[in-house]
Formats: structure tokens, C-alpha cells, sequence
């Protein structure tokens, strides 16, 4: 008996491992497929690999000759074969990644042809080498606090109240004007104009030659600034840098696909799925292997000895009591430890740097009664405060809270009001709230060497994928870009807290605040009204980066290119 049962469990486990293995339901199947596309990623995108690749890339002439000098020369570091890029060695190597894919399928692809010469390219990736030194000390120079949380959101701000506006369809005339037109109007950019109502119409080829225009003349005041004067005076290595970032950077990169909306929401849904933990998988785990002796049927079931709950349960009131009162006292312990953390972090903002420097003046010495915030910022006034800033305004205009909750935003409005303008000043610049919140966001959020190279990377793995130009990323049909706009509000739903989607959406059904939130995400559906916003960021950041084109114009980058021309000439 006891061979024939063993004889039956085997035959039985055969069978199961048989099913598990044909069916084609297996959820283990996609498992091995998902680890063997990742580790083909991780072989590609690894350090080891990214440094093969530079060096196959840009020091070819090196890893050549004698047997002995090449075995050197392969075991190198970076920084002894090529001139360093930044201060970290990091960023360094996802940068020279990007520059090789760049280097090797716009200049090695018509160079190699001419001349197996390496210098040109050489030279190209020292000029290159010097324009990320000089923008890394300009960077160091820039308020990144005022920029990432009071400018930029601001841009985004009047993009959301343009589009609204332009969309709201309450018009004075009958004859109601095209959305693009009223946007445009409300936000005009010369790279952008005229207004192009259909493709490859006269109107769309005027406005990109703009754009290229726009592009061309940006770059040649960057480059005005940052190259030595005899790479300037160099014509070859002046042209095709300024092509590489005019037309490959920002023409193909920056106003291609990153302007369309299906790209935005894509984006947004993997950024979420970034920030958000990972959901546990129950099918990861098989369930544990029953004991030999249950196997065989030799241990008592305790099934039966287990009462069975009685099908109505009734709770006294003593028993009422206590679970209020345990809950009552939790939530006590809670507030206190919050609270107790508050005010030690507080105290210990004491010792924090102020943010502004001693000549400038109070921002709030000339605020007026009226409940004016903020006044026209000069170069001697304070910093904006961390909780003045436009990043809160945003986030409640991209949510509609002025629309749905006005007496929240409202209310908003006053606590920042107080923080901030009233007797108290606890958010005031240079408050010890406000050297806290600085403090935070640059050690957590504006820590460049540690997330530049993560951010790098994203970008490399998405533009570039294995390490090359290659086709471009075909536009989804229209459906499919719906259903992209879908997974994106799905993805925000999920990411927010389920208190907050029910205080937000109150009295709402699921399918109607997945509605809801896709019609929010429609301000970033057009292309073209996207590119406004996308080409003010730019003028933004270079603006901060290079406060001398403000200050001087274009007119006097396009008179330097002409005197120099009549002095080589």
C-alpha cells in the first residue's frame, strides 16, 4: 500500500508539473521573459558596458597598437583618456554616453567616410568638455529653489489659465476664433507664429522656419558665451556645434515628441510608477509545501475542533468603549510625537544659513494692506518664501480647486496669507519655517550629483534605446493616445491618498473622477500649445544661466557674429 500511494502522489506531481509547464495561463512565463529583457538592459546600460562603448566610441585611436599600450589603455579610467565634463565622475559617464551616441550617428556617420582622421572629433569633444564646465559653474550660480518651485511653476500656471481661457467658449463675438489663435494671443512667442492651423500648410513651413530661427540665434548666444574666443573664430567647429544643440538637441529632442501630449502623459504615468512602491505580487511567492506527514494523510485535521463563529456577533458596550478609547489615544500619540518632531526641527533650524544675504531688503517692508502678497522683485530684494511660492498655486489651478473647492482655495489663500504677511511671520524668508523647508529641498530634492546621473540615464535608456539614434518612436493612433491619457489619470488616482480623491471628487462615482481627471490632463493634449510652454522654459533656463542676454539682447549676439566675420574676412 505504501508503494502504491507513493506511486499515485508521484504520478499526481507529474501531472501537476506537466499542466504548469504546457498550459497557457502559466504566470510564471512572463516572469522569465521580463528578467531576461532586463538583464539584456542591465548588460547594456551597466557602468562596465557605458564605458566600453565611450571608449569604443571616442578613443578608438587609443585601444590601437601594440598589444601592451592597448591592454593599458583599455584598463584606464575615463578621466585619464578624456577631459573631464563636471566635478563627479557619475555624471561624467552617463554624459560622455550621451555625447559618444551623439558623436557616432551625426559626425562619425558622413566623417568616418572623408578621412579616418580622429582630431576633428577630438576637438569637437573638448569644446563640448569646455561648455559643461563653464555651464556647471553658471548652475552653481543660479537659484535653483526660485526656479524649480517659483518659475517654472508659474510658466505652467498661465499655460493652464491660457488653455482654459482659450477653450472656455464664452465669447463676446459670434464669430468664436480658433483656440490655437487665442492662445497664441494670450501667449505670444515669435518662434511660434503664424498660428499653424493644418500641416504642411504656408502658415505651418513660415512658423518653423521661425522656430529654426529662434533655435539658431538662442544657440549662438549661448556658444557667445561659453566657447574660448578661438573656437569661436573656428567656423567647421562653431557650425556644427551649434547644429548638434540646435537642430539635435532641441529641435528633434526638446520640440519633437516631448511636446506632444500622448509623450507627456507617458511620462507621467512611468514617473509615477517610479515614485510609487512597488504592489507586492501574490503569484511571486508559491504557496508552502504541505508537510510529508499531511502528504500522506497521518496528522488529525483541526478542522473540526475549531468552533465556528456564531453567524450574528453582538459587542458589549464596555467592549465599544475601550476600542474608542485605544483608538482616541493613538491618534493623541500620534499628534504628540508629530508635534514633538516639529518643534525639534524648529529649534534646530536655528543654526540653518539664511537664504539671502545681509544688503537686501525685507520682501514684506512694503507690503500694503490691502492683502497684496508679493511685490515686483528687484536684484537687491529678499527671496520669495518657500510657502509664497507659485508651485502651491499651480498645484490648485492643475487640480480645479478654484473651480471645485473654491472656498478651499480660498481658505489656502488665508493661511498663507498669514504665515507669510500677517503679525506672526512664521513663513516668512528667512523665518526658522523657512530655512527649515530651503534646507530639505536642497539636501533631498536639489542634490545634483546624486541624482543627475539617475536622470541621465532615464533619459538615455528612453530617447536612445541601446545606445542609439535609430527610428523614432511612432505616434499612437489616436486611440491609443486616448488610452494613454486613461492610464495616466488611472496612475494619478492611484498615487494621491484615498482621503484626499474623496474629499476632492465628493460625490462622485469611480468612473466619473477618472473622467474628471482625464479632462484635467486635456490642457497638456496640443502639440502646438504645448511647444509655448516648452520653448518658455527654455527661454527661462537660459535666461538664468546667461543673465547677459537679458541684459544685452540678440542684437548685440548678431553684431559680435558680424564683426567677427569682417575680421576673419
Amino acid at each position: 500500500m505504501d508503494q502504491e500511494s507513493g506511486r499515485a502522489v508521484a504520478r499526481g506531481h507529474a501531472r501537476t508539473k506537466s499542466n504548469t509547464s504546457v498550459g497557457s495561463n502559466n504566470p510564471t512565463r512572463p516572469r522569465h521573459t521580463r528578467s531576461k529583457s532586463s538583464k539584456k538592459l542591465d548588460s547594456i546600460y551597466s557602468d562596465e558596458a557605458t564605458v566600453a562603448f565611450i571608449k569604443r566610441t571616442l578613443c578608438p585611436h587609443q585601444l590601437t597598437g601594440p598589444e601592451g599600450s592597448r591592454a593599458r589603455n583599455i584598463s584606464k579610467p575615463l578621466s585619464e583618456l578624456l577631459p573631464p565634463l563636471t566635478s563627479s565622475n557619475q555624471v561624467d559617464l552617463q554624459l560622455y554616453a550621451l555625447i559618444s551616441i551623439i558623436i557616432k550617428d551625426f559626425i562619425h556617420a558622413w566623417y568616418s567616410k572623408i578621412t579616418p582622421d580622429h582630431e576633428f572629433t577630438d576637438q569637437v569633444v573638448h569644446i563640448i568638455a569646455h561648455c559643461t564646465r563653464a555651464l556647471e559653474q553658471r548652475i552653481r550660480a543660479v537659484d535653483l529653489e526660485a526656479l524649480i518651485f517659483d518659475e517654472l511653476p508659474e510658466l505652467i500656471d498661465s499655460h493652464v489659465t491660457a488653455y482654459r481661457t482659450a477653450h472656455s467658449g464664452s465669447y463676446t463675438s459670434l464669430l468664436v476664433a480658433d483656440p490655437r489663435e487665442i492662445y497664441h494671443a494670450i501667449n505670444p512667442h515669435p518662434a511660434l507664429s503664424p498660428v499653424p492651423f493644418e500641416p504642411g500648410s504656408l502658415a505651418s513651413s513660415d512658423q518653423a522656419e521661425n522656430e529654426a530661427a529662434w533655435r539658431q540665434l538662442l544657440i549662438q548666444g549661448v556658444l557667445s558665451h561659453l566657447l574660448p574666443p578661438e573656437d569661436l573664430n573656428n567656423p567647421p567647429l562653431r557650425v556644427l556645434v551649434t547644429e548638434i544643440f540646435s537642430e539635435l538637441i532641441i529641435g528633434r529632442g526638446v520640440c519633437g515628441n516631448i511636446c506632444e501630449g500622448w509623450f507627456i502623459w507617458d511620462v507621467v504615468t512611468k514617473l509615477l510608477a517610479i515614485v510609487r512602491p512597488p504592489e507586492p505580487d501574490v503569484h511571486q511567492e508559491p504557496p508552502p509545501s504541505p508537510n510529508r506527514l499531511e502528504k500522506f494523510g497521518l496528522l488529525a485535521d483541526d478542522s473540526d475542533d475549531v468552533e465556528e463563529p456564531s453567524a450574528v456577533t453582538t459587542t458589549s458596550p464596555m467592549d465599544t468603549l475601550s476600542g474608542m478609547f485605544l483608538q482616541v489615544m493613538q491618534y493623541l500619540f500620534l499628534a504628540f510625537i508629530s508635534i514633538r518632531a516639529f518643534f525639534t526641527a524648529l529649534s534646530d533650524a536655528a543654526t540653518l544659513p539664511p537664504r539671502t544675504n545681509s544688503r537686501a531688503d525685507a520682501i514684506h517692508a512694503d507690503l500694503d494692506d490691502n492683502g497684496s502678497l508679493y511685490q515686483q522683485s528687484t536684484h537687491d530684494s529678499t527671496k520669495r518664501p518657500i510657502l509664497g511660492m507659485s508651485l502651491w498655486s499651480c498645484c490648485s489651478h492643475l487640480l480645479s480647486l478654484d473651480l471645485q473647492m473654491p472656498w478651499l482655495t480660498a481658505m489656502g489663500s488665508y493661511i498663507q496669507w498669514l504665515l507669510i504677511c500677517s503679525s506672526w511671520k512664521v513663513g516668512y524668508t528667512n523665518s526658522r519655517l523657512d530655512r527649515l523647508l530651503s534646507h530639505h529641498i536642497r539636501t533631498k530634492l536639489l542634490d545634483l550629483p546624486a541624482r543627475l546621473p539617475t536622470i541621465l540615464l532615464l533619459i538615455r535608456t528612453n530617447m536612445f534605446p541601446n545606445n542609439s539614434l535609430g527610428p523614432g518612436r511612432v505616434p499612437p493612433t489616436p486611440d491609443q493616445a486616448l488610452e494613454l491619457r486613461a492610464k495616466c489619470a488611472a496612475a494619478i488616482i492611484a498615487a494621491l491618498p484615498p482621503i484626499v480623491v474623496k474629499q476632492l471628487f465628493v460625490g462622485r462615482e469611480e468612473g466619473d473622477v477618472q473622467k474628471q481627471v482625464e479632462s484635467m490632463l486635456d490642457v497638456f493634449g496640443d502639440a502646438y500649445l504645448n511647444k509655448h510652454l516648452i520653448v518658455g522654459i527654455v527661454d527661462l533656463i537660459v535666461v538664468r544661466l546667461f543673465p547677459e542676454l537679458e541684459r544685452e539682447g540678440i542684437n548685440a549676439v548678431l553684431k559680435r557674429d558680424e564683426s567677427r566675420e569682417e575680421v576673419r574676412v
